[in-house]
């Protein structure tokens, strides 16, 4: 009898030690590395839809803490709204920007760029620390991060990456090519009252540099200058900038 108690006890035994090693062997799968998040940084464009950006063209991004995304679409600036959760990204209409002409390939490249934003889907930072934005179409754009919003960069390191204050006050008249205006620079947007005393107020575009403020609603283009000494520039529609002279305070 003692022998044979020995052998179930022995054979119990051995039937929980291979239970416990088949958890062991096939317990669950370790759970996937967390995606790294989307700092407000500014990313500069590496591909469109597989191609490099054409000679010329300049395609940054920056998606802002304020709920704004903004930046260089290739030719113009442009600025939209966005919300980001997780790696679910969406733009909302409308997205508004200047509307200067560039060179055929340029612009042709800018209108995938927007295409590609405008119908976006998901935005990720890869291992690597690229962005990779994609549209409902599985087209992608693919930044890399400059780190000037992130890291205080040598261009913004004294201001933060805020343009420094304006040594004038915030009523200017201005004569920028035939039209004279008064501009009012209040909470983000620039207010321009027009020869006529019609006033129009026009949203910054975000992701601007420390060297340049652009003021927009598609129409009407305003913009400050910072670097290398502070002045003006303004448009309508189409047309190119034209240097703004202070007349009076």
């Amino acid at each position: 009898m003692k022998c044979g108690l020995w052998i179930v006890t022995a054979l119990m035994a051995a039937g929980c030690t291979a239970e416990t090693s088949g958890q062991d062997a096939g317990g669950p799968a370790s759970p996937p590395a967390a995606t790294p998040p989307i700092v407000p940084a500014m990313w500069e464009l590496e591909t469109l839809v597989g191609a490099a950006p054409a000679p010329g063209a300049r395609f940054q991004l920056k998606m802002g803490v304020d709920g704004r995304i903004g930046g260089r679409s290739g030719c113009n600036n442009f600025s939209a709204r966005y919300a980001l959760n997780g790696t679910a990204f969406t733009v909302h209409p409308p997205m508004i920007g200047t509307k200067m002409a560039c060179p055929e390939a340029v612009m042709a490249q800018e209108a995938t760029f927007r295409a590609v934003l405008e119908t976006a889907t998901t935005a990720s930072v890869g291992a690597d620390g690229r962005l990779t934005v994609t549209s409902s179409d599985g087209r992608a754009l693919r930044f890399a991060s400059t780190g000037a919003w992130e890291s205080g960069g040598a261009e913004n390191t004294a201001t933060g990456g805020i343009a420094p204050p304006m040594p004038v006050p915030s009523h200017i008249v201005m004569r920028c090519g035939p039209e004279q205006l008064r501009v009012r620079l209040v909470d983000g947007q620039a207010e321009v009252v027009l020869d006529d005393g019609s006033a129009t107020m026009l949203p910054r575009l975000a992701g601007e540099t420390v060297a340049a403020e652009t003021y927009t609603n598609g129409r009407m283009t305003l913009e400050r200058q910072t670097s290398p000494q502070h002045g003006f520039r303004f448009a309508r529609g189409r047309m190119a900038l034209m240097p703004c002279i202070l007349a009076q305070n």
